[in-house]
């Protein structure tokens, strides 16, 4: 005599309502913490360039100022700008520079270049400051 199993013609293969919903809740617990996560390194990416492009902007008006034909060409400080390479980066970019007189017949000379992020909010400016001998021109 021959006995039929059923419970082996009964076996499914593939996912059940439990499985699936579990797999859907990991997937949904995966993408809350990722994405902001992701948005955050984008954020600090976004700010660590253009911290970096300040930098470069503040370093090269310091060579035009240091550079010996800034006086013979007539350069002052209130005509030096940042390059449009760099406003592309900077929102709301201005440069602020500052002399002042130092010990031992030297002069003090303090560039600041501040601009706003993504946001709006304003950063911590670039600033950079440099010694040079006074020149009988320079006041």
């Amino acid at each position: 005599m021959r006995h039929l199993n059923l419970k082996s013609t009964s076996h499914r293969n593939g996912f059940t309502m439990l499985e699936l919903t579990v797999a859907a809740s990991l997937l949904g617990m995966v993408f809350v913490v990722t994405l902001p996560l992701l948005k955050h390194v984008r954020v600090s990416r976004d700010a660590a360039q253009q911290r970096f492009v300040a930098q470069q902007e503040v370093a090269n008006l310091m060579e035009q100022i240091a550079a010996p034909a800034t006086e013979a060409s007539g350069v002052t400080d209130e005509s030096l700008t940042i390059s449009p390479e760099a406003a592309s980066h900077l929102h709301d970019a201005q440069v602020a520079i500052a002399r002042e007189p130092a010990e031992d017949n030297l002069q003090q000379v303090t560039i600041s270049l501040t601009w706003s992020d993504d946001a709006g909010q304003p950063v911590a400016p670039a600033s950079l400051t440099a010694w040079f001998p006074v020149s009988e021109e320079m006041p």
